[in-house]
């Protein structure tokens, strides 16, 4: 079972979705995660027609300029109303967003609260150099077993922050670029602690960009960098995705 816990099926064209899911059989889940209200939209659809779709609603920083009261009411109502919605994000801050750095943190926020408040995991989108996300999360949670830091880019000291919570780090297609503080910290992550994502379509590959599929060859690096056979990263990735996803 390949689980790709964090990609955009809903930034795919409606063809390319048709293509990857007659290729999916039993062996594929996805989480599929939105940036704004209208993304989100298109998740519900889409985890609604497909049963190896699952969706995570977010609100990405680069969104936070679109964002008002109605936009927390709008994802009020379909967390009240859809039951295949199995986390909160992306969600976070980003130092090459357009808005103001206390502006992303004030929406960061309000989406942890709504995350609190619906007992959801919470996927973190985090791009800046500053150790605020962890100053942010520690208002919210006291420990970070329901925290996914996604497309995880980090040196081991951070990865060392995280796990000591008991927070997950989910490695991306990125891993395949080698280098070193990730696929350092690849290595050194517990199976107990990791995902796997491709953060599809954002995520290219030699410049292309990529599809959900492509997760079999992040399990197939990973499975290599840590001297593991692949069914062993399988089982370990399903084992932590269906704790906190919640997935049957």
């Amino acid at each position: 079972m390949f689980i790709d816990a964090h990609c955009h099926f809903n930034s795919l064209a409606g063809e390319k979705i048709d293509n990857i899911s007659s290729s999916c059989s039993n062996g594929y889940i996805f989480i599929d995660s939105s940036i704004n209200l209208g993304t989100t939209a298109i998740s519900l659809q889409l985890s609604s027609k497909f049963p190896f779709i699952y969706s995570a609603i977010g609100f990405h920083p680069f969104s936070a300029n679109e964002f008002t009261e109605a936009t927390i009411a709008g994802y009020k109502k379909v967390l009240e109303e859809n039951k295949k919605i199995v986390a909160i994000g992306e969600i976070g801050l980003d130092e090459f967003a357009e808005t103001a750095p206390c502006k992303q943190e004030e929406i960061f926020c309000r989406f942890l609260g709504l995350a609190k408040e619906f007992n959801l995991p919470v996927i973190i989108h985090n791009r800046i150099s500053k150790p605020v996300v962890f100053d942010i999360l520690d208002k919210y949670f006291s420990s970070y077993e329901k925290i996914i830091f996604h497309c995880f880019s980090y040196s081991s000291d951070m990865l060392d922050k995280i796990t000591a919570k008991g927070g997950y780090a989910s490695f991306s297609l990125n891993i395949l670029r080698k280098k070193k503080d990730i696929i350092e910290s690849l290595k050194t992550v517990s199976l107990e602690n990791m995902l796997l994502e491709t953060d599809s379509p954002y995520m290219k590959i030699n410049g292309q960009p990529s599809n959900p599929l492509d997760i079999k060859a992040v399990y197939a690096y990973a499975a290599e960098e840590k001297n593991l056979k692949i069914e062993e990263i399988e089982n370990s990735v399903y084992s932590n995705a269906k704790k906190l996803f919640l997935f049957k």
